[in-house]
């Protein structure tokens, strides 16, 4: 779009106006000058596109936020200190008093050695050394399917068999450390105090 120079006097050279841009041409002479005046054209071209607004010319869309930085997980404890300490700290976060997670870490000691993976006599297997129905029902409750539950898991289990079963009920009554590990060496499988 042309308009005129102000102040009249025609000498002034035309401008042209898009939006925010005003590029003033400026005569060139023939030439040595003229490839100049043909690149400052395309210049004012592609400048020029630039200010379009015809639809139909792509839009650059500011790339997706990244996102959000989850929570690094829990590492898996690997090594039988790391297992105890993980025992007792979710036992604690369950709500078990200080020596019933005390308890729980012992006959986690007696039954496995704090291997979560452990395979013992006569198919028991894990932390706890579930077997026959018990161990059925830990894979079903942590869909496994025969693999090694992770250990949040099988704690998960242990504590829904020892809230869930009224022949657990020695452990809940105990008052010491000692009396709660005594009524899980022989109750824990067994299901009796």
């Amino acid at each position: 779009m042309r308009r005129p120079a102000g102040g009249g006097g025609g000498g002034a050279p035309p401008a042209l106006c898009c939006k925010d841009i005003a590029v003033t041409l400026r005569p060139f002479a023939g030439g040595k000058f003229r490839f100049a005046a043909l690149a400052a054209a395309a210049l004012l071209n592609l400048a020029l596109a630039a200010c379009s607004t015809d639809a139909s010319m792509p839009v650059a869309h500011a790339p997706p936020a990244p996102p959000p930085v989850a929570a690094a997980p829990r590492l898996v404890p690997s090594t039988p200190n790391q297992v105890a300490a993980e025992i007792l700290r979710w036992f604690r976060a369950a709500g078990y008093k200080p020596f019933q997670a005390e308890a729980m870490a012992d006959h986690a000691s007696l039954e496995s050695g704090f291997r979560p993976c452990a395979a013992g006599p006569g198919g028991l297997r894990y932390t706890y050394q579930w077997g026959g129905l018990r161990l059925q029902r830990l894979n079903s409750f942590a869909a496994t399917a025969g693999g090694c539950p992770p250990l949040a898991k099988q704690l998960a289990f242990a504590d829904r068999e020892l809230r869930g079963n009224p022949a657990f009920a020695c452990f809940w009554q105990a008052t010491t450390r000692e009396s709660a590990a005594a009524a899980l060496r022989r109750g824990f499988g067994r299901g009796s105090c």
